[in-house]
């Protein structure tokens, strides 16, 4: 490994960092004439000034000016979201500009002055960054501290933390920001949805529910290619800079729920394993109808399905070892970025297709007197999976009812009410669907029409978080379709008893 001056530069400037730091922050209270004058001011100047140092030795050892100057950009645009002017980052720059001149030899401060030139420079820049909604951190919509709870506290301040963290994630990493480029946009918007998903775990106090997100999130941003350090220090920046736009007794709990997500996410990952194995039931036929999609192949799929039924294999079967394990593959194939998104909506197009040609064996079942509607919640547009539950149920000899995807709780209790169910199937796929959820079930309870009407709940959220279905008030909640019909005839029975 050849050693250069850049980096003899970048360790001595750590090598004197407490020196530096002592006399830059020396510079700027005789500037100010004892201002800031507490102690306190003081020790956060020389802080800051710490990191300046370490920003500035990293870039030296890496992209150079460039990504010392992205530094300043984005630790200006923070410092602006918590009040403190841009013109104070210059003033520090300028002191620690002055006391490396004083320090180091000039060879070696003409390079570290030359990055801190591109950084002052980056400070006149207009805009100072970009996207625009990246340029500037929300002030506080209204007091955090009068919410009632620590989700609703995060929830109304998602405008202001999600920025403010992403200015903190790129200030802390600003190779990220140089490599992100145009990308920076989808950063805020991830931003947000780590919000959404942390304020619905926090207001069920379900810490694996966010853990169980951020570990999908990884697999999804990695499998694009990027560090997976990346969301690590983004969900670091996120914790820190809950604890600046929140009181301290409202943000212990999302930073708790925080914690936990990053020790899943640095404690190892295990990849998931595939959910179509040739060894289990129905695993060939499963195999060959996921290859028959994957290559775009409609007529195969639908073939390998026919040839089956008419070999005598139970429609059920075909549901529960064929339809749903391909699915689940199919949303991991995307999530792994093997597929697309065009792709994995062809996929899940052929099967419903399919699911459509096999009703009139589905509907033959002799029947069992007894009524469900089902539906995905408002704001899931994740539809197979209650289309799957309300299926199992006509195969049941239930009367059934799919409403489709997202749809308005008062809809749904209206079709409850005049289809006269005996039983509501609502589903979820993500954490910010289970408000939705509670809604329509607390509007299930709420309502005369519905007092006998059991309600089970379904999805990825139930599956992490085993009584989630308890806590929001739902009667039950099943694994599987096939398991939510047995689910269904225990607890109405046990009723009639």
């Amino acid at each position: 490994m050849v050693i250069t001056e850049r980096d003899r530069t970048a360790d001595e400037l750590l090598d004197l960092r407490e020196s530096l730091m002592d006399a830059a922050t020396g510079r700027l209270a005789a500037a100010a004439r004892g201002a800031p004058g507490e102690r306190g001011d003081l020790a956060r100047c020389r802080e800051d000034i710490g990191a300046h140092i370490d920003a500035l030795s990293a870039a030296l050892r890496a992209w150079g000016a460039e990504q010392f100057g992205e530094y300043c950009a984005f630790t200006a645009v923070f410092l602006e979201g918590i009040g403190v002017p841009r013109s104070a980052l210059g003033a520090a720059l300028d002191a620690l500009s002055e006391a490396i001149g004083e320090q180091l030899a000039s060879a070696r401060s003409a390079l570290a002055q030359e990055a801190l030139a591109a950084g002052r420079r980056r400070l006149d820049a207009s805009p100072l960054v970009t996207p625009a909604a990246l340029a500037a951190i929300p002030a506080e919509p209204g007091a955090p501290g009068d919410a009632g709870s620590a989700a609703e506290a995060l929830a109304r301040s998602a405008p202001r933390v999600a920025p403010l963290s992403v200015a903190l994630g790129y200030m802390r990493r600003p190779e990220d920001a140089l490599a992100h480029g145009w990308r920076r946009s989808r950063c805020l918007e991830d931003a947000r949805r780590h919000v959404t998903q942390l304020a619905a775990a926090v207001e069920l106090e379900a810490p694996a529910l966010f853990s169980d997100y951020a570990e999908w999130a990884q697999t999804l941003l990695t499998s694009f290619g990027l560090d997976p350090a990346e969301l690590v220090g983004h969900l670091g920046a996120l914790g820190d800079a809950i604890a600046i736009a929140l009181p301290e007794h409202l943000a212990e709990a999302p930073r708790r729920h925080l914690a936990a997500a990053l020790e899943r996410l640095t404690s190892g990952h295990v990849e998931l394993p595939s959910f179509v194995q040739l060894e289990a039931p129905l695993g060939p036929l499963a195999c060959d109808y996921l290859d028959a999609l994957l290559q775009g192949n409609r007529g195969r799929a639908l073939r390998l399905i026919r040839e089956a039924v008419e070999a005598g294999t139970p429609v059920k079967d075909i549901y529960a070892h064929v339809f749903q394990p391909v699915q689940y593959e199919i949303g991991r194939l995307w999530q792994l970025h093997q597929i697309s998104i065009a792709e994995e909506h062809y996929c899940t197009a052929v099967t419903q297709t399919i699911l459509s040609q096999l009703y009139p064996l589905v509907f033959n079942a002799q029947r069992a007197e007894r009524r469900l509607v089902a539906t995905s919640v408002d704001g899931n547009l994740h539809e197979i999976g209650a289309r799957f539950v309300a299926d199992f149920f006509e195969m049941a000899g239930w009367d059934t009812f799919y409403l489709g995807a997202s749809t308005p709780a008062q809809d749904v209790i209206d079709e409850v009410a005049r289809r006269q169910a005996d039983v509501l199937a609502v589903s979820a796929t993500l954490g910010e669907h289970l408000h939705s959820v509670n809604e329509v079930i607390a509007a299930a309870r709420d309502d005369g029409r519905c007092r006998n009407v059991l309600v089970l709940v379904g999805g990825q959220p139930f599956r992490v978080v085993h009584d989630l279905w308890r806590q929001l008030g739902a009667d039950g909640s099943a694994p599987t379709a096939e398991g939510a019909v047995h689910l269904a005839q225990e607890l109405l029975a046990v009723r009639s008893a």
